[in-house]
């Protein structure tokens, strides 16, 4: 038998369908507006500081490759969300001079900043004996008596962002700064002077 079709009986269809995507749509347009609004930007660090008390080969010990590093160092987290809080966790830093870290692991404590607020640590870092390669002690041995040390700072972490009362999930943190540090002939400084503007990347 055939199927008959009355006119109009799809227009319900077309109706439901019609207001279905002006939702989508609508839902679309306000997810955009909150993201553009809200959007997060990365965290912008910057080291203001770097005191060193000693970095020197530890003559006193069997092994000839360590060295005994202590310092510490000032540096700076800026938030530049106006609307949005940021949690830093699991936070840890090292001094790289090269490729080699020559101070050990120092954890730093969870943070949360407040949109548009700034907070500075002053952790200090090093240890009597840090192993380095043979290379690596020469040549930092050498620009140490040279007066000029280039030097990498490197922090590691999480961090998530905070909107109201919305959250992201944790994303991985690194950051890295080259320092370019001053050393006075024959001895070490306390405040020693960077000798270029420190540089910053952030990784989100």
């Amino acid at each position: 038998m055939e199927k008959k079709v009355f006119p109009g009986s799809s227009k319900p269809n077309r109706f439901l369908c019609s207001c279905i995507l002006l939702l989508l749509i609508l839902a679309g347009i306000t997810a955009l507006i909150v993201y553009l609004v809200y959007r997060p930007s990365k965290p912008h660090f910057s080291v203001a500081r770097l005191s060193v008390f000693a970095l020197k080969n530890n003559v006193s010990s069997q092994y000839p490759n360590l060295l005994c590093t202590s310092m510490q160092l000032t540096f700076v987290f800026n938030n530049p969300n106006d609307r949005v809080g940021v949690f830093y966790d699991r936070l840890t830093v090292y001094v790289y001079y090269h490729d080699e870290p020559i101070t050990p692991p120092a954890p730093l404590p969870p943070i949360f900043q407040e949109p548009a607020g700034t907070v500075a640590l002053s952790p200090v870092l090093g240890a009597p004996s840090v192993p380095v390669s043979g290379d690596t002690l020469t040549q930092l041995m050498a620009d140490r008596a040279y007066g000029v040390v280039g030097l990498k700072v490197v922090v590691l972490g999480r961090v998530k962002f905070k909107s109201g009362p919305f959250k992201s999930g944790w994303s991985m943190l690194y950051v890295r700064c080259d320092l370019a540090v001053g050393l006075k002939k024959g001895g070490t400084g306390t405040a020693v002077p960077l000798l270029s503007e420190p540089k910053c990347q952030v990784e989100i």
